[in-house]
């Protein structure tokens, strides 16, 4: 009898053992779940702010092309820009897509230092373009950018 006490008492601190370990991977599981549902919360919560950020801009960037403010070019330009992070119902998205086809057709015109490094004739050239692509989007940007005023 005294030979399976040993055992008994070795399979009863193996148990233990076990048991404590398994604990303590369960407390790491749960504490690392509510970490990374702390951070999923977090990263809806900011991504919902862009994406109201984006719509505001949409909107603001759709006004003042109604009100002649800003250009044809750089509305399509930045619309189609926030129209990536701006969550947009399915009505909005014929008319995010004439932006989007304007801002594709005016993808190869240098911006910023690259329109700077540009000679003069060079400039005249792409703005003629630019003049252009204007004018063959012009209706449509303008019916999509009233539509757009009321909804975004």
């Amino acid at each position: 009898m005294a030979e399976y006490r040993v055992w008994l008492i070795a399979a009863s601190v193996i148990i233990v053992v076990l048991a404590v370990i398994a604990g303590r991977l369960l407390w790491q599981l749960r504490a690392q779940q509510r970490r990374e549902e702390a951070e999923r919360l977090g990263y809806e919560s900011e991504s919902a702010v862009q994406r109201k950020a984006a719509r505001e801009g949409i909107s603001i960037l759709v006004r003042s092309y109604i009100a002649g403010q800003v250009g044809g070019s750089e509305c399509a330009l930045r619309v189609a820009v926030l129209s990536e992070t701006a969550a947009m119902d399915a009505a909005c998205s014929d008319d995010i897509g004439v932006f989007r086809d304007m801002a594709a057709a005016l993808a190869h015109i240098p911006t910023h230092a690259g329109w700077k490094a540009l000679s003069s004739a060079q400039r005249a050239a792409y703005t003629t373009e630019m003049a252009d692509i204007e004018a063959q989007y012009s209706d449509s940007l303008q019916l999509a950018s009233e539509r757009l005023s009321r909804v975004a």
